[in-house]
């Protein structure tokens, strides 16, 4: 059975010599091959070979090249991961640099299956021209195929990066938008090692990207900026950018930003890029870097609407840990104005803002959010201390203004209220608060009044928190634990049954 598929796969082979032909040749490979068993599909593939059907996609029509591209993915799709570049090494390298795109693809396919299973599958000596020729596809216009590209090229084995990297260079020829592939490319590389950081920035590629913010493509510049942030929250990342003086030109551009006319786009790109530094090492930019501190409680005083969300993230950001609690706290005066703004934004502004400026004093006031901080340890008391103050600047009956907040009807900010919420209740001042603030906890023990799952969870976190806390009476205690024994999802049920003909 087996030779006599041969047989025919080798007729139909022949018959593609003829162009006239070819359409009905291809599909009758098609049907051939499309549900035989691999290991039958794939003996008759090897023993008649694909060079002439790959010479079929030397035409100008389409359809005909697709119709081509469908054919080959059949027989591509019976052989063993990885087998196909082994096995047609030389067709791969052709289809990789074929100039329709849907025959890049077909081709990208098979090296990005075969790396994501196992980078092992294709020795670097035998095969680094593939990786080159992958590697330069971050070029490729079908966006498609560069995005397989940039997967590919960020995984492979470490003994590839010296000759790859530097093929892959040509991308910085062309435009912002290929120049950004090659970069995504390059951050991925430098975030996981310091030796592979050092590999790319022999290459020129970081210093290239840092003198790239020169730029007047606003958004050119900003997709550098979450580029480079990426590498900056690494460790080697950090001290690398900071010893090659990287982030100290990126600093000076900050403080140029109030002259340049584009400054007003640019701010929330630079804010979110410090901000991120800022979460991991707090101390390291608060101490050397005051102007970027100085830009994110000006945004605060500047009151610019597109630039305040940002300032608001960056803010929680960078408050979420204990650590950064602190250097938050000694900037002082600037850093209280920026709470009391955030009360104010809380308050009286539109609601997507108001979500925004809850979840921010929700990072500030939370301390279980802090990895390093152990789950029984206890909390710095200094801590303590700040957050009770931030809180009570929320309103003149701060609890009472949040318990009215978390009465919204609507879901973002009922969400954002009871995550805050649940950051108070971290606190002994914060359980106490509740347990004075009339109807509170009534309100919490109802469950009529929630209807959504996340809803129903988040709630259920504020009310297991407080069954454990001395702040309430033993009646008040027993009916929480018992809210908690039951679950989130708990519900009781009155089953009625309706009589008729009483009578």
């Amino acid at each position: 059975m087996i030779n006599h598929d041969t047989e025919q796969y080798r007729l139909f082979i022949d018959k593609l010599q003829r162009e006239e032909h070819r359409p009905d040749a291809l599909n009758d490979i098609k049907n051939l091959l499309a549900y035989k068993p691999a290991p039958e599909a794939v003996s008759t593939i090897r023993d008649v070979g694909i060079s002439k059907i790959v010479q079929c996609l030397n035409v100008q029509d389409r359809a005909h090249v697709d119709l081509t591209c469908e054919v080959l993915k059949i027989c591509f799709d019976k052989f063993n991961v990885g087998d196909v570049i082994k096995q047609y090494t030389g067709h791969i390298m052709y289809l990789l640099r074929h100039e329709k795109s849907c025959v890049r693809k077909l081709a990208i396919d098979q090296v990005y299956n075969a790396i994501e299973m196992d980078p092992s599958l294709l020795p670097l000596s035998q095969y680094i021209d593939v990786f080159v020729a992958t590697a330069q596809m971050v070029c490729d216009e079908d966006i498609g195929v560069a995005n397989k590209a940039i997967l590919i090229t960020s995984n492979l084995p470490n003994e590839a990066y010296p000759k790859v990297l530097d093929e892959m260079k040509i991308a910085l020829e062309y435009n912002s938008s290929t120049k950004c592939n090659a970069f995504e490319v390059v951050i991925n590389i430098s975030s996981k090692s310091q030796a592979l950081f050092e590999q790319c920035a022999e290459q020129g590629y970081i210093e290239f990207m840092v003198a790239e913010l020169n730029t007047t493509d606003v958004l050119y510049q900003l997709n550098i900026l979450e580029l480079l942030s990426r590498l900056a929250i690494k460790p080697h990342g950090i001290n690398s950018l900071i010893q090659n003086g990287a982030l100290q030109k990126i600093t000076a551009l900050v403080e140029e930003l109030q002259t340049n006319p584009l400054g007003g786009l640019l701010v929330p790109g630079y804010m979110k890029f410090f901000g991120s530094i800022a979460h991991h090492y707090p101390r390291e930019i608060f101490d050397k870097y005051p102007v970027l501190v100085d830009a994110l409680f000006d945004a605060f005083e500047s009151n610019d609407a597109a630039v305040l969300p940002v300032a608001l993230d960056t803010l929680g950001f960078i408050g979420n840990t204990i650590e950064g609690k602190l250097c938050l706290a000694a900037v002082g005066s600037k850093f209280i104005q920026a709470v009391h703004k955030v009360g104010d934004i809380i308050r009286n502004y539109p609601t997507e803002m108001k979500v925004r400026a809850l979840n921010c004093f929700s990072n500030l006031i939370s301390v279980d959010k802090d990895p390093s901080l152990p789950p029984s340890g206890p909390i710095d008391h200094r801590v303590t201390l700040m957050t009770r103050e931030w809180f009570r600047s929320l309103s003149d009956n701060s609890m009472q203004t949040l318990f009215e907040i978390c009465k919204n009807p609507f879901p973002d900010m009922r969400i954002s209220s009871f995550t805050l919420l649940d950051a108070v209740c971290q606190h002994q001042w914060g359980e106490e608060l509740v347990s004075r603030t009339a109807g509170l906890i009534e309100y919490l023990l109802d469950r009529t009044v929630d209807h959504t799952k996340e809803m129903k969870e988040i709630k259920y976190d504020v009310i297991k928190r407080l069954s454990r806390s001395p702040a309430f009476d033993t009646s008040i205690i027993l009916r929480l634990q018992t809210y908690v024994e039951q679950g989130p999802f708990y519900s009781e049920t009155t089953l009625e049954v309706a009589m008729e003909g009483d009578e």
